[in-house]
């Protein structure tokens, strides 16, 4: 019989796939599968069928795969393509991609743990009292990880006393590997089989039960079962079910069962919740514009594969969504609905659920891994009859699709598309679309400030343009009022960073019970703490940047790495009593808010308040019920939002944005003041915004009171040819980074001089990054501007024989690159 061999792939890093020996069990083969093998010396992994074929590699010692890890492939071939893509186009491994893809239960590599060493005697007399705490412990449990003997030894390092008892032979070192996904299980109960199909014995069991005064309450208990059953037109029910909603006792049903009366059993669960539709997607009446939208977007899709939707806020996006969603249902179709933030899915999850129940399906990272892989092994039966749809942040598009007929980005202007760190540093709303195409299925675009290149593509009839220019009921946009808040000062009309006007504006709304949403785009409490003697701000010893404080845990801390000091009131440099607050952040709007306001509940929403899992859900709901009357937070209260009662929109510093060292600053600064003025007067009356800044002469006000987000994209468009930006060239970024800034500086000149060699359009840099350091290494970049008719792939190909022939150089192993292509 001829060997048969498979590559596979690993979640890591590497640039190719590796070859084992897999005849043994070669009948259960399959491209998709996970098998078990050992990897270098002593780790095991699972890892995935790439290909599979009879060719013996050259060179080196075959392994043999271990075991076969899968009954049916939990990969299929056309993600193999996608990914294969995404590591092509995007300049990373196919591992990297495989690690970003597949759900950690599905990534299996072993631990390392520490045994007792057999040929150990047990004499402790020579040994400290660290070895023999280490030696109670593996007596106890027989192995332990690093982590439970430095816990066991009061949290200090031990991977040197541990080396040392291995010199000695007290210890070995041992690799363990455990399957991380369990179906869950849960207890069932049903009536014993020789009484489900006999009337006449289930009679008498009734007769005999009702003999004595005990049995008579199981008789009791036996009568709720079957009545219970009865009403759910089921056979089994669930343990937990049957002792909450019946007179049922622990006791009782314990006694039926050991009488073999009932039968208790395990069975498998979903660990998500069963939803019924309210409501039927026909009782959606769409008005004349969303119902000329739908049909123009529906003749679209029978020339063109994109459309872009382009409705102002508050247009009625969601119930064309809605009636799309239902007319590729109908299709026997699967549906991929694309969010950029986690905080927005459970509005929508509520209203998709009220036309679709069980049909949609949510995927993302606040969701635990078991109740990921549910969702992946769901979207794998070829006829699943659940979670047609999905909804799902920007990983949802690795999910494994057999059927998909459309895909929905919402938003699809939001930067929270683009993946920046680990690799791959994908962008979901252009991968989107080659997976679209691997399924000849169609891509919706959605935004009230579309982004440029997705602008500039429906104006070439890349993609098919629909506008929706009218508020759904006929509202009006919000009025724009813009605060001076130089001449405020001046005039000494303003409180901390508050203008009197937008304070006044907000106790009016307050008493007419109405909401207020406050838009500062940072988060803490002061930006930074200053010695007003000597200049000292406390900076992360990590990365070049300042610390943040935070009133509510009183420490200073890194927003980039988590590093965290204590808050000090003396200034280390110079002695100095009092250090100064600057800036501010979300945080303090809130504490100061509730001094200006102590009768109005405020609460913020940003990445501090929302770190627990339900804490963003609990927010958003709060608000949405009127517990809430004043909303502060960062980016997270722009982007999407549906508030029936919010008639006030504060955006308390627009000049951080317009500021910002970025090419893309103009369009981003409009597209995040647009959206969170889109929050105000939605369903009852016109709404109101309030922009306080330093510059009200700036252009990008006349557009936004204006409403012209064309006129200012047209604009941009100008700007970009001039300067060879995007839409009119394609930009990948080169980060050069190393912990010593002396040798980054020679070697990524160097590294530059290799990369001029190679490709003969103009480079930019080396030069260093706006944050110069970062979790304790130095950063330099160079940026390439593609030509978009010439060849990428002979590009790409140029600029990683560059940095291999780098690599080459004495000393410069050591270097990390990383590649960003695409890079806004």
């Amino acid at each position: 019989m001829q060997d048969v061999y498979v590559d596979v792939l690993l979640p890591l890093s590497l640039s190719n796939t590796f070859t084992y020996r897999a005849t043994q069990f070669s009948e259960n083969l399959a491209i998709g599968k996970r098998v078990l093998i050992n990897f270098g010396k002593n780790k095991f992994y699972s890892a995935l069928i790439y290909n599979i074929h009879q060719q013996r590699p050259q060179g080196y010692i075959i392994k043999d795969v271990l075991s076969i890890l899968d009954t049916q492939p939990i990969v299929n071939k056309v993600q193999l393509e996608f990914w294969k893509w995404i590591a092509n186009y995007y300049m990373c491994s196919i591992g990297e991609v495989m690690a970003a893809a597949l759900p950690s239960v599905f990534q299996l590599s072993s631990e390392t743990l520490v045994a007792i060493h057999p040929d150990f005697n047990g004499d402790i007399s020579s040994l400290n009292h660290q070895e023999i705490a280490i030696l109670e412990l593996l007596e106890q449990q027989k192995t332990a990880n690093f982590k439970d003997i430095s816990k066991t030894l009061g949290n200090v390092y031990v991977m040197s006393q541990v080396r040392n008892m291995i010199d000695k032979s007290l210890l070995i070192l041992c690799e363990d590997i455990e399957e991380k996904f369990r179906q869950r299980q849960e207890t069932f109960i049903e009536l014993s089989t020789k009484y489900q199909n006999d009337e006449s014995a289930l009679s008498q069991l009734f007769n005999d039960l009702e003999k004595s005064k005990k049995t008579h309450q199981q008789a009791d208990a036996l009568l709720a079962f079957l009545a219970l059953c009865q009403q759910k037109g089921i056979q089994k029910l669930k343990k937990s079910e049957l002792l909450l909603q019946s007179s049922i006792t622990e006791s009782r049903l314990s006694s039926l069962i050991k009488k073999g009366i009932l039968n208790s059993c395990q069975m498998p669960v979903s660990r998500w919740t069963y939803h019924s539709n309210t409501n039927e997607v026909d009782n959606i009446q769409l008005s004349t514009q969303q119902n000329t939208a739908f049909q123009s977007i529906l003749n679209s899709f029978q020339e063109k594969n994109s459309v872009l939707l382009h409705g102002v806020t508050g247009s009625g996006k969601t119930e064309i969504y809605i009636k799309l969603i239902q007319h590729y249902i109908n299709q026997d179709k699967q549906i991929l609905y694309l969010l950029p933030e986690i905080a927005l899915t459970e509005q929508i999850i509520n209203r998709l659920r009220a036309y679709f129940g069980d049909n949609v399906g949510i995927y993302h990272s606040k969701y635990n891994p078991q109740q990921r892989a549910e969702i992946w092994q769901e979207q794998l039966k070829k006829q699943n009859k659940r979670f047609k749809i999905i909804l799902g942040t920007r990983s949802a598009i690795f999910l494994p699709f057999n059927n998909l007929g459309l895909i929905i980005v919402d938003e699809e202007h939001d930067s929270s598309y683009k993946q920046f760190d680990p690799a791959p540093r994908y962008n979901a709303r252009d991968a989107a679309m080659i997976l679209a195409q691997k399924f000849k299925a169609k891509v919706l675009l959605g935004s009230a400030t579309p982004c440029l290149e997705s602008y500039y593509n429906a104006k070439i009839n890349k993609y098919a343009y629909i506008s929706l220019n009218e508020r759904f009921g006929g509202l009006q946009l919000p009025q724009l009022e813009l605060i001076d808040i130089k001449k405020a000062s001046f005039a000494h009309q303003m409180k901390s960073h508050y203008s009197q006007q937008l304070l006044d504006k907000i106790q009016e709304t307050l008493d007419k019970n109405q909401q207020v949403i406050l838009f500062q785009n940072r988060r803490g409490f002061s930006l930074h703490l200053e010695c007003p003697q000597c200049g000292y701000i406390p900076h992360c010893k990590h990365c070049d940047v300042t610390l943040t404080y935070h009133k509510k845990s009183n420490n200073l801390r890194c927003h980039y790495c988590g590093f965290a000091i204590a808050v000090t009131n003396t200034c280390p440099q110079c002695g100095h009593n009092t250090l100064e607050m600057k800036g501010f952040g979300t945080e303090k709007v809130e504490d100061e808010l509730k001094q200006y306001f102590p009768n109005a509940k405020i609460v913020r929403l940003d990445h501090d308040s929302t770190r627990n899992k339900n804490a963003h859900n609990q927010i958003i709901d709060d608000f949405q019920n009127g517990r809430t009357n004043i909303l502060v937070g960062t980016q997270m209260v722009t982007k999407g939002l549906d508030f029936d009662n919010v008639n006030l929109v504060g955006v308390l510093n627009a000049d951080n944005m317009l500021n910002f060292p970025d090419f893309r600053a103009y369009e981003r600064t409009f597209q995040l003041l647009m959206q969170v003025s889109g929050r105000a007067g939605r369903k009852k009356e016109q709404g109101l915004v309030i922009i306080q800044t330093r510059n009200p002469q700036h252009d990008i006000f006349k557009y936004l009171k204006n409403n012209d987000y064309n006129s200012l994209i047209e604009r941009l468009i100008v700007e970009r040819k001039k300067f060879f930006y995007p839409p009119w060239s394609r930009l990948i970024k080169i980060g050069i980074q190393h912990h010593n800034q002396d040798f980054l500086d020679t070697a990524s000149a160097q590294f530059a001089t290799i990369l001029r060699k190679h490709i003969s359009i103009p480079i930019y840099g080396p030069e260093y990054a706006l944050i110069t350091k970062l979790k304790n290494k130095f950063r330099k970049e160079i940026t390439i501007k593609l030509p978009i008719n010439k060849n990428l792939e002979l590009y790409k190909q140029q600029i990683l024989i560059a940095i291999q022939e780098t690599r080459t150089l004495k000393n410069y192993s050591s270097l990390t690159f990383v590649l960003d292509v695409d890079n806004y």
